[in-house]
């Protein structure tokens, strides 16, 4: 089943532009030169901050949407939330691609407090929720917390290559049996850092990306294969520490990626 990730907006075309597109599809949807749906002017760049108009520009080009989507039975929309452009367009974009029959992923990066688009970026969030099938959520007061002596771009930096990671990882599980394995609607995630992976996992999770209870549902671990020998130990842990087993996937990627389920009521 073919996968294409969609960056929408600034943010989203910077995280999606740094994958492999042989690795998966990638496609932008943006006010500016470089998206593959052209929908302003040369001369004009951004939405200025208004998620009404980009919400009214996606739907200008809805057709052109049904367009980019087709033919893909994955689809995977990645934005950051709080300005005009992605936070407009991203929750059309879902709605087009699932009503054309593809399953849906959306992974959203929240802002920082002191940018002040709050309010915005979690309308839009809590409408992704509704309408992709799952969404991955990245809170980058959350990722500046947890490395405290990093500047504002590097903080962005690193959560994009995180995000990055994240959206090749959920394309490779998603050739499987992808939402008996994601079980829940929402979902954060953690790096597992070197070191004993019996030990490094759990220490992970108390660390998440976004507000989450690691004992609302089952969580997800996509391992490398030194982690992946050790699943029984990780298991135990995870159990002991949750009350619930994970998931423990075996990945050809460097490095374990653990999803932890957000508490999500509709």
């Amino acid at each position: 089943m073919k996968t294409l990730a969609v960056g929408c907006g600034g943010a989203g075309s910077n995280i999606v532009r740094g994958i492999d597109p042989e690795f998966i599809r990638t496609a932008f949807i943006n006010t500016d030169s470089e998206s593959d749906i052209p929908m302003v002017p040369d001369n004009i760049r951004g939405c200025k901050g208004d998620s009404s108009v980009g919400r009214a520009l996606a739907e200008d080009y809805a057709e052109s949407i049904d367009r980019l989507v087709s033919g893909y039975g994955n689809v995977i929309i990645v934005a950051g939330l709080g300005g005009g452009t992605g936070t407009g367009m991203a929750p059309l974009l879902a709605h087009r691609a699932r009503a054309a029959g593809s399953r849906t992923v959306s992974v959203i990066c929240v802002p920082m407090e002191f940018e002040g688009r709050d309010k915005k970026a979690y309308d839009s969030m809590r409408e992704l929720i509704g309408c992709t099938d799952r969404t991955v959520q990245i809170d980058l007061d959350m990722a500046a917390a947890g490395s405290p002596s990093s500047s504002f771009e590097e903080v962005i930096a690193s959560a994009d290559r995180t995000a990055r990671d994240a959206i090749c990882r959920i394309a490779e599980m998603m050739d499987g049996p992808f939402f008996s394995t994601f079980v829940e609607k929402a979902y954060t995630l953690t790096a597992v850092s070197d070191g004993k992976p019996e030990e490094k996992v759990p220490e992970a999770m108390k660390n998440p990306l976004f507000r989450s209870d690691p004992a609302y549902g089952k969580a997800v671990i996509h391992a490398d294969r030194e982690t992946y020998r050790f699943r029984k130990t990780i298991s135990d842990e995870v159990c002991s520490m949750t009350g619930i087993i994970p998931e423990i996937i075996e990945s050809g990627r460097a490095g374990t990626m653990v999803f932890i389920p957000v508490p999500y009521r509709p």
